[in-house]
């Protein structure tokens, strides 16, 4: 079950609406007295998901997302990129936070369906794609892990156990997919999120700057064993006029276009 700490804490933030507190509580109820499939959570106008069999990585992902808003920034009016959707918490947090419209990437197949179901009741303003990103468009081998949110690409040798199959995928490249935000945004502001389990490295990396120009905020959930550090990512967007700011979570690297913003209410500085 969650830990009662963050699900104390859950039910006490200000930054959740009474009514999503309260369902938080009650999907915990439920859950104990009624197991099912698959668990409604309504945050603001989006219902997305939690599952029986990932419920305990499904809880932290979501409380890493609208707890402890890792990812907050400015999103009024913007298109957000969301690369690495899992089952769709991050979209519903840009949505309550002014997103005009949302494209989620997933692979996996059993996140995936949980994402789609949640798109689909959403409406027209969130698009979802079956599929990773790179550097490169093409196919690859996604590593499944016991843990809904520890797929990968290439896991480290450590992740082995946890191994429980494969997924041929497509890849999409980083660049194509920034110039489709770009486009549907049509002078509104783009915003990405990225959490690719250590691929930030070689998919920021292998894909030139100028891919970047059309963004103007991104944050990047760093991960200890990736190739490279945030301070390489960061140095690498800086020709495509990125700068680093305050983050709200220390594994988060946020960069803005025009300088950094004063920290908010929930930022600190990495």
């Amino acid at each position: 079950m969650p830990s009662a700490s963050r699900l104390l804490r859950a039910a006490r933030h200000d930054g959740l609406s009474r009514g999503t507190r309260a369902r938080l509580l009650r999907l915990e109820l439920a859950r104990r007295l009624r197991p099912r499939a698959r668990y409604p959570l309504r945050l603001g106008a989006t219902t997305v998901y939690l599952s029986r069999d990932d419920f305990e990585i499904d809880w932290k992902s979501l409380a890493f997302v609208v707890v402890d808003e890792a990812y907050a920034g400015d999103y009024a009016g913007a298109v957000v990129v969301d690369i690495g959707a899992h089952k769709g918490y991050f979209a519903a947090y840009a949505f309550e936070r002014g997103a005009r419209t949302v494209v989620s990437y997933e692979p996996e197949a059993a996140n995936f369906s949980l994402l789609q179901l949640a798109a689909m009741e959403r409406g027209e303003d969130w698009i979802v794609e079956q599929a990773a990103v790179g550097a490169t468009a093409g196919e690859a081998e996604l590593h499944v892990m016991s843990a809904s949110w520890g797929h990968a690409l290439h896991p480290p040798d450590a992740f082995s156990e946890y191994e429980v199959g494969t997924q041929r995928v497509s890849v999409l490249a980083l660049a194509d997919v920034l110039e489709r935000a770009h486009a549907l945004a049509a002078g509104a502001g783009v915003v990405v999120k990225v959490n690719i389990e250590g691929e930030e490295c070689p998919v920021i990396l292998g894909t030139p700057p100028s891919a970047w120009e059309v963004v103007d905020e991104t944050h990047i959930e760093t991960h200890p064993w990736a190739a490279c550090g945030a301070g390489e990512i960061a140095d690498h967007l800086v020709p495509a006029g990125l700068s680093r700011c305050a983050s709200a979570h220390p594994a988060v690297l946020r960069l803005r276009r025009g300088g950094s913003p004063p920290a908010g209410p929930h930022t600190a500085a990495r």
